[in-house]
């Protein structure tokens, strides 16, 4: 599976990663997916304590109509990543940002279920070269 982020998404998540201090470090990717590729087209900020409620991320899948595709995180290897290895999150995107001195690197990650939940690595494209 492969990820193809907007130039949109990712003048979105750049503008993002510049303010340290904000108080979202995350939040939701918004898009469609179409045969085994993602495409991501907006980032949604979320603070960190919305994803303790399933019904705060439904409420949104339903006002976004659908076109959750994912999560994201700024922070590098964030330690609580885990909190998406359950069953809302299967079949999900799971993209690390981290900024960089000349240009943000991406890792991206598919959540995944065979006995367990596991986290599968993805393979990214960026319009504008991200």
């Amino acid at each position: 599976m492969d990820v193809h982020l907007t130039r949109e998404a990712l003048w979105y998540l750049e503008g993002q990663a510049l303010d340290s201090k904000a108080a979202s470090r995350g939040g939701l990717l918004l898009g469609h997916k179409r045969g085994q590729r993602f495409y991501v087209e907006k980032a949604f900020p979320c603070r960190p304590s919305f994803f303790l409620s399933l019904a705060n991320f439904w409420a949104l899948d339903r006002h976004f109509h659908g076109k959750i595709i994912g999560f994201y995180s700024l922070r590098s290897r964030d330690k609580n990543r885990s909190r998406f290895l359950q069953p809302f999150a299967c079949g999900k995107l799971y993209l690390e940002v981290r900024p960089g001195p000349k240009k943000m690197r991406f890792r991206p990650w598919i959540v995944d279920f065979e006995k367990r939940f596991f986290f599968r690595r993805a393979t990214i494209f960026a319009e504008g070269g991200g």
